[in-house]
């Protein structure tokens, strides 16, 4: 079992996630370089929101993208107009993704042992 980031639910994250290996997903950041904060789940972020309709073990996951262009449509929202969009390569060790929602959206159950490369 994995050390993961945050706490998570039972049986999560699901049996159909998959290990990355080198996949390139993107992610809009809030400064010039990633940091820790970039890389927390809506729970995370906003804990005492209700998601209706939102399985508990997704709200506990990183939303990744595995087209750019779907993660830029983010920023026409006012929330996200001040960020950038960043590219990130996974691999087993950071974790396990699962396409959920649009085609390119994924959600990411990130590992505590997570490096940020900000080269």
């Amino acid at each position: 079992m994995a050390n993961w980031f945050e706490n998570l639910p039972d049986k999560c994250p699901p049996n159909d996630a998959f290990a990355p290996s080198g996949h390139t997903f993107y992610r809009l950041i809030n400064g010039q370089t990633a940091t820790s904060d970039d890389y927390i789940s809506q729970r995370a972020e906003f804990p005492w929101k209700k998601f209706v309709g939102i399985d508990e073990c997704i709200e506990r996951a990183v939303s990744i993208f595995s087209l750019e262009a779907d993660c830029e449509k983010m920023l026409k929202f006012a929330r996200h107009r001040h960020k950038r969009v960043y590219a990130i390569t996974l691999n087993e060790k950071d974790g396990l993704v699962k396409q959920t929602f649009k085609p390119s959206h994924h959600s990411w159950w990130r590992t505590s042992t997570f490096k940020i490369d900000n080269d």
